[in-house]
């Protein structure tokens, strides 16, 4: 890790009142989970899909932008899984996106409210211009330009999560005419560049990464990367000057950002104001989406249609969650998820998108933890985890294997008679001292799930495992036995009929 001024004693403070605070663990291992992910093949695409699909508010925000009007007349119909929005949305700007909405959750109050919902603006707007001037400029690293300008405002967020009193104090002295260096390193003993690399050198970001976000240069950094330091820049400085009322003061700093660019070569001024509008177009629904994750007195945003013209065909979003994690709406949900299983046996679009959505359905729609379909090794009693949702890491998913030939094996009992099963405590110890090894050792938090065999003729050939971090709070109804037997019989059909 890089040296800071710590001999001022202002500076010591902030630094270890990131590495205590109980939140940011969580949300630094998912930032750095998503910036790993690499750009658009298929595994990327179900890790993504994993990391948002473990924190159920992120999932139903994201679910909501694919539903909100301007995508909605992309995509022909309404999105109920996060694997459609990814691809509705696209993949990289659900990575930005993603990275953004981690911190709403993290607002300790309403009074700072206003100041979050501003920054993440500041920071989404960044990233996007950023992406959008790479597409012409640095085709190949446009991913890396919006990520790099949205890590570049985590300093920010963190001061207003942390130790708003000094967010406030800076930017009261910026507003007196002081530039943000200079108030910075007054109030806070370090500027907000170097408290950025220290958070995300902390994070694990890769050292590349954490130069472009902060603008300095890296020991023989090629030109290529020097390139895209300046467009991750020139967004930020653009996304600074957004933030101000429109009127002719802030025309006037955004036309000196666009004759940077346009004297930095390959592009035009038509081309600059171009990539402005497309980035404000790509924010526009997150910022409706602000609207009511972080409420303030302003009118929802227009989205460009007169009120009651378009026909709602979105997907249904996640209602309120009972106290163990279940949406209120739990069966509108099954049923809306259960419809782009069907349609994707109906076209063929390959078996593992349609089992992938199928447990996705399952886990959304039940506000499972974790979800996890088990399939059998062909000529074998071993039936291994494929395919997951949620909490569920590479290197737990490969320690749960139920070998059904196992005697006083829970699992492989109830999976070889065919046994639906449903342990609503598992830390009572009566249950506990009955769990096979190998699950207890993958998921020792597990405090209640449900098995569900799938057989074909009198052989087991899968199952589906799905469970809370917390118990059940009573056994699973009628209603909801129906909707998870729908589900596996759609999984079933899917095995026999799809390729």
């Amino acid at each position: 890790m890089t040296a800071t001024p710590r001999a001022n004693p202002r500076a010591g403070p902030i630094l270890d009142a990131i590495r205590s605070h109980p939140q940011l663990p969580g949300l630094a291992t998912n930032i750095a989970r998503i910036v790993a992910i690499a750009d658009s093949e298929n595994e990327s695409i179900q890790e993504l899909r994993d990391v948002i699909l473990a924190d159920v508010h992120l999932t139903q925000r994201i679910l909501a932008i694919a539903n909100s009007v301007g995508y909605r007349l992309h995509s022909g119909s309404g999105v109920s899984t996060i694997s459609k929005a990814i691809v509705v949305i696209g993949f990289e700007q659900v990575k930005v996106i993603a990275l953004g909405m981690m911190f709403v959750d993290q607002i300790p109050d309403q009074e700072r409210a206003a100041a979050m919902k501003a920054e993440l603006i500041r920071a989404l707007q960044a990233s996007l211009l950023a992406r959008e001037m790479s597409r012409q400029l640095a085709p190949e690293n446009k991913e890396k330009a919006g990520i790099a300008a949205l890590l570049g405002n985590v300093a920010r967020l963190l001061l207003v999560m942390i130790d708003f009193e000094r967010f406030v104090e800076i930017s009261r002295r910026v507003e007196a005419g002081a530039s943000e260096v200079t108030a910075s390193h007054e109030v806070l003993g370090m500027s907000i560049e170097t408290l950025t690399k220290e958070v995300l050198t902390l994070w694990g970001i890769p050292d590349t990464l954490v130069a472009l976000s902060i603008g300095t240069s890296i020991p023989g950094e090629s030109k290529q990367l020097r390139r895209l330091g300046r467009i991750v820049r020139l967004a930020a400085t653009t996304a600074q000057h957004l933030r101000h009322p429109e009127s002719p003061e802030r025309d006037a700093l955004i036309g000196e950002v666009r004759s940077e660019c346009v004297a930095d070569g390959g592009v035009t001024a038509e081309g600059f104001d171009r990539w402005m509008a497309a980035a404000d177009a790509q924010l526009r629904p997150v910022r409706a989406l602000f609207k009511a994750a972080i409420p303030d007195p302003a009118a929802v945003a227009d989205e460009g249609f007169p009120e009651g013209t378009v026909i709602d065909a979105s997907a249904p979003v996640t209602g309120q969650l009972n106290a163990v994690g279940k949406p209120d709406n739990s069966r509108e949900l099954v049923l809306s998820c259960l419809q782009d299983v069907t349609d994707l046996i109906a076209q063929g679009q390959g078996l593992t998108a349609t089992l992938r959505t199928a447990l996705e359905c399952l886990h959304t729609g039940f506000g499972f933890t974790r979800s996890i379909l088990l399939l059998r090794e062909a000529g074998t009693p071993r039936i291994h985890a494929r395919l997951w949702c949620g909490d569920v890491t590479k290197e737990q998913a490969s320690r749960l294997e139920i070998d059904i030939g196992t005697p006083g094996d829970l699992f492989a009992e109830a999976v070889r008679r065919g046994s639906d099963l449903q342990i609503q405590n598992a830390r009572d110890p009566k249950i506990a001292s009955r769990l096979p090894p190998y699950f207890t050792m993958a998921f020792p938090q597990t405090a209640s799930f449900i098995v569900l065999p799938i057989v074909s003729g009198d052989s087991p050939i899968a199952c589906i495992l799905v469970g809370r971090d917390v118990p059940e709070t009573g056994p699973i109804s009628s209603e909801d036995i129906s909707l998870l037997r729908a589900v596996r019989g759609q999984i079933i059909l899917a095995m026999k009929t799809v390729r």
